[in-house]
């Protein structure tokens, strides 16, 4: 039977019908602090029941919060950019049923959008920020910190000062999949990877040249291409590193691994059922494409709600030592040695 309509139900008429106090009812729609599960669950089920809705304009009067967060997120037009879409479905899902709304800004992966975040701080814009693409000293980092504005990142720097991040091992991942190419028999391998000046791929660099060093190999300088990932660009690349006699490639990610793939496919002398391929992964992309593929993977969607997470947990105050995340890869390798 549906309710009848009347007026709109607030905390003082929940409290009410349930003979509780208004901030027991409070506590418990917002986050059960103080208050046992049973009565948390009695209290949503009477306010769901009596057609509840948060009013947010009046909770942004109280509290002085915008109840919005914004991801700063790099996305490529070549080929479409999965990584930063699992990351933006992560942080959503994350989001999901509390009062947040997420707001992501397309930036350029090359540019780290400074101003950008300066506008968002000056003018209260958001309560909290994620911000990707970090680099050994950050300026995004350095002034967030300045300014004490929530914010995490995805990805660590070399800065003094502590601050919220999560992150892959990228030195491990990139071991990992350097060192199952060697054990494939592979010996001129390749590295196809971003900018240096990001710290992940400095990272990476270490595992890759670790891996070579493991198997007796002593890394070649000519053997690595640099530059912001994109498909076209590593399609190019890997034509001109199979010229410098490479047999297999360790890409960044999806996007250099596809770019990759087709480079080899392009060229005149390589077979491409004797090229090796490692990625960095965050999607099962891998898993259809028909050749052997190792994959270093963790999940994207995983990484975005872990990010969404810890803001979370910044925003409400949380130390930044205790808001530090590494998640290690795992192996997956799909198709058949030929």
């Amino acid at each position: 039977m549906a309710r009848k309509p009347g007026p709109p139900a607030t905390l003082k008429s929940i409290a009410a019908e349930m003979g509780v106090s208004v901030t027991t009812v409070a506590r418990a729609l917002k986050d059960g602090h103080r208050i046992s599960p049973e009565m948390v669950r009695k209290v949503r089920e009477t306010a769901e029941r009596m057609g509840y809705v948060r009013n947010l304009e009046g909770a942004k009067l109280r509290t002085g919060k915008t109840f919005v967060a914004m991801a700063f997120l790099g996305f490529s037009e070549e080929v479409g950019d999965s990584g930063s879409v699992g990351l933006l479905n992560g942080i959503h899902h994350r989001f999901a049923g509390t009062d947040y709304a997420v707001r992501a800004v397309p930036v350029d992966p090359g540019g780290q959008a400074l101003d950008r975040v300066r506008e968002v701080v000056r003018g209260r814009l958001a309560d909290g920020i994620i911000l990707d693409h970090t680099e050994l000293q950050d300026d995004r980092v350095k002034y967030l910190l300045e300014e004490g504005f929530p914010f995490v990142t995805f990805g660590r720097t070399e800065l003094l000062s502590d601050h919220p991040w999560f992150d892959i091992d990228n030195e491990f991942a990139a071991w990992q999949g350097t060192d199952a190419l060697l054990r494939d028999g592979h010996r001129r391998i390749a590295l196809i990877d971003g900018d240096p000046r990001h710290t992940f791929v400095r990272q990476r660099v270490r595992g890759y040249e670790r891996a070579l060093r493991d198997h007796g190999l002593e890394p070649d300088p000519g053997l690595r291409h640099h530059s912001e990932p994109a498909a076209d660009i590593a399609r190019q690349a890997s034509a001109e590193l199979l010229d410098r006699g490479a047999d297999a490639f360790v890409c960044v990610n999806e996007l250099a691994f596809l770019g990759a793939r087709a480079g080899v496919r392009d060229h005149a002398r390589a077979d491409l059922d004797r090229i090796g391929f490692s990625l960095r992964s965050g999607t099962n992309l891998a898993s259809y494409v028909a050749s052997r593929v190792h994959a270093s993977h963790f999940s994207r969607t995983r990484a975005g709600w872990a990010l969404a997470d810890l803001l979370l947990r910044v925003i409400d105050g949380a130390d930044a030592t205790s808001c530090q995340q590494l998640a290690k890869t795992e192996l997956i390798t799909t198709g058949d040695l030929t």
